[in-house]
């Protein structure tokens, strides 16, 4: 009777381990990239630091850009805006665990616990990119900037030779 628990609570482990998904990774060009099941973003390296990309927004000219907070992304990633300019961001977190807003170059660290919210002004750089990241996530890729719209190349200083998608991963 114990052998035979012992065998189906193997059974049981060994199928749920097959059954947390597939993962194909193909390379080409300089751009990696790694699928598995389920939906999300990807991963590219902004100002220097890996983040879980969810997008490219242009902040609101007058009134406040709106960015999610979530377990382990910010939304939009990237906020893009004229040099110089000064931002309302109204952040959100809509994660389970507690997050923060850092920009270290202009001082600013706002904790959020879950379901709060917070405003913090910020600086659109005058040129390049200003990183920002949550400190007790940024390993996990939560990470994210602040650009100059339309800047040469395209990118504001973001590489996109590097990019992985990890679709189900909880991005």
């Amino acid at each position: 009777m114990k052998r035979g628990v012992v065998i189906v609570a193997g059974c049981v482990l060994l199928l749920a381990a097959a059954g947390c998904g597939s993962s194909s990774s193909s390379s080409s060009g300089g751009t990696t990239t790694e699928e598995s099941g389920g939906g999300g973003g990807g991963q590219k390296t902004i100002a220097g630091v890996r983040a879980n990309d969810h997008g490219t927004k242009a902040v609101e000219d007058n009134g406040k850009t709106e960015v999610e907070l979530d377990d382990f992304y910010f939304k939009p990633t990237v906020l893009e805006g004229k040099p110089g300019q000064t931002v309302t961001l109204e952040l959100k977190n809509e994660g389970q665990t507690e997050h923060t807003f850092t920009i270290d170059s202009q001082n600013v660290e706002q904790d959020l616990g879950p379901g709060e919210e917070a405003e913090v002004d910020v600086t659109i750089p005058k040129s390049g990119v200003v990183s920002f990241y949550c400190k007790f996530h940024k390993s996990s890729g939560m990470a994210g900037a602040l650009a100059v719209t339309g800047q040469e190349g395209g990118t504001g200083g973001m590489t996109t030779d590097s990019t992985t998608t990890n679709e189900g991963n909880g991005y």
